[in-house]
């Protein structure tokens, strides 16, 4: 019965913060209202109760180190009546391995619970949802790559045995994003773009220099997405 309990808790916790984000970003701005992200313990955290109308489960996966900030307002933005917000918290500081195994668990697990499901990984987020796109799933899955390195480089390679897929699966629909590389501090410096990658069955986009006045950075790149799914 404990148990039982404490796992309504967490659930009834794990539900609040979206509304509990919207909050602190209108009244704190994003700095602040990130942190509530960072605070969440590895693993998948549902961001707002179920409920009957939600068809679609979208998963948001981070990249290295996260600060939390750069997700508060796209989260925000993808919320609505027809789909449950997830997002999904691992520790970037090895490798990828072990928790694109527990995404692919958790995917597989809610898919008899929606008609679709979409995930949006960014930067280093973005290789753990290139490891899944030759992966075989029940249900039709969009998949979001943003402003990530899905190419490789020597550590990611080497040491984590990192190899981009050749295609996606049948029920895969994929999107990648990228961003332009002189103006992405995470790519700018590199002697190539490790964003470029020929995956059969990806629809690469170049993202705009600027987003609302601003230069389209590495992490604005997350709610240009978001404006930009919001509108279609």
């Amino acid at each position: 019965m404990r148990i039982i309990l404490f796992l309504l808790c967490i659930s009834t916790l794990n539900a609040d913060v979206l509304s509990n984000l919207e909050k602190s970003f209108a009244s704190d701005g994003p700095f602040v209202a990130g942190k509530l992200l960072t605070k969440l313990k590895p693993g998948i955290h549902y961001l707002e109760g179920a409920s009957d109308n939600q068809s679609e489960l979208l998963i948001s996966i981070h990249g290295w180190k996260t600060n939390g900030f750069e997700w508060v307002y796209p989260l925000i933005e993808l919320d609505s009546e027809d789909n449950r917000i997830a997002f999904f918290r691992w520790n970037t500081s090895g490798c990828p391995n072990k928790a694109t195994e527990q995404l692919y668990k958790i995917v597989n697990t809610q898919a008899h619970n929606y008609e679709k499901i979409t995930l949006i990984g960014h930067s280093y987020g973005g290789i753990i949802v290139t490891k899944l796109l030759n992966r075989d799933f029940a249900k039709p899955i969009d998949m979001h790559i943003i402003a990530s390195g899905i190419s490789g480089d020597p550590r990611l390679n080497s040491f984590c045995g990192y190899e981009p897929p050749a295609k996606t699966s049948l029920n895969v629909t994929a999107f990648q994003w990228m961003t332009q590389k002189d103006l992405d501090g995470a790519f700018k410096d590199l002697k190539i773009d490790t964003q470029i990658q020929k995956i059969e069955g990806v629809s690469a986009v170049r993202l705009p220099e600027e987003y609302k006045g601003n230069t389209l950075s590495h992490n604005r790149s997350i709610s240009w997405l978001a404006d930009f799914l919001n509108s279609n």
